[in-house]
């Protein structure tokens, strides 16, 4: 039987307006109501969650930062995993040099190289390349598109070593390029020994300690929470999810994954995260009797 459900954010549970289909919710709700343990794994920091969990008044643990760091639902665990300090000055300097805008997430917020306006400046040229708009008004309504939401608790330091001065650690750095075209190869040059290099979308690369991922926090979580492996559920849908999908017998993908992530799932859904692809996962799991 499953007792656990664990879901990837963007591109799997949420839509681009950082909604929940209807039906999904339901189906997830009526279980977590009936004691089903509800785990999100994600890229994202706390601060890009808290808009979805206060919507829908979640109450879960959480697998952040792509492994980096886990909170457990009551808040009383804060566990961190930051990259070695001379890894992130040798890559954030090289990303930088070759103009790439760096949202660094840390454990006193997200720092960047450039200052407030710049970084804004940046990300929304990045958002009319990424959705195709013609104006701010046709961006999808989410924290990521706001400067209220996407800015919240920013930092900006002139060098990683001021940084690293001021006691800040660093659990992932995601990385976008307005000209994927001209940094080909860049990803080649990033082959640092102590550093794990994925993506959740097509125009960016997330970088974190090779020491933990979404798969092997899942893991630690779930031992120390007593649950076997086929009584977990797991969905995701990008390269950062192959580590958790290839560990469990039960591992869903909706139909716009990543290539990877469908070789590493067991099941590949026929919806995508617009249509409900986590409540057609959990309706197998119903036709399975696991639930």
């Amino acid at each position: 039987m499953i007792k656990c459900i664990v879901c990837d954010l963007d591109g799997t549970l949420i839509n681009q307006e950082d909604k929940i289909e209807k039906e999904t919710f339901q189906k997830l709700k009526y279980y977590m109501n009936r004691g089903i343990d509800f785990i999100i794994a994600t890229g994202r920091d706390m601060n890009m969650v808290i808009d979805l969990l206060n919507t829908y008044q979640l109450e879960c643990d959480l697998i952040l930062n792509n492994g980096t760091q886990y909170k457990n639902k009551q808040r009383t665990i804060n566990e961190i995993h930051p990259m070695n300090n001379e890894a992130f000055i040798n890559i954030a300097q090289t990303l930088h040099q070759y103009g790439y805008l760096l949202a660094i997430h840390t454990d006193q917020g997200k720092f960047s190289l450039v200052n407030q306006d710049e970084f804004w400046d940046y990300h929304i040229k990045l958002l009319f390349k990424s959705f195709h708009c013609c104006s701010k008004e046709e961006f999808p309504q989410k924290t990521f598109t706001t400067r209220e939401g996407y800015l919240r608790d920013f930092h900006y330091a002139h060098s990683p070593y001021e940084m690293i001065e001021k006691g800040v650690q660093v659990l992932k750095i995601d990385a976008r390029h307005l000209d994927t075209d001209s940094i080909q190869g860049v990803k080649d040059k990033l082959n640092i020994p102590s550093l794990e290099i994925s993506s959740s979308y097509d125009d960016n690369i997330e970088i974190t300690t090779n020491a933990f991922n979404k798969g092997s926090m899942l893991e630690k979580v779930i031992k120390e929470k007593g649950y076997q492996y086929d009584e977990v559920a797991v969905f995701g849908d990008g390269l950062n999810d192959v580590s958790m999908l290839e560990k469990f017998v039960y591992s869903f993908v909706p139909s716009q994954a990543d290539q990877y992530a469908k070789k590493a799932a067991t099941y590949q859904l026929h919806f995508t995260s617009e249509e409900g692809a986590v409540k057609e996962g959990i309706d197998i799991l119903e036709k399975l009797n696991l639930l």
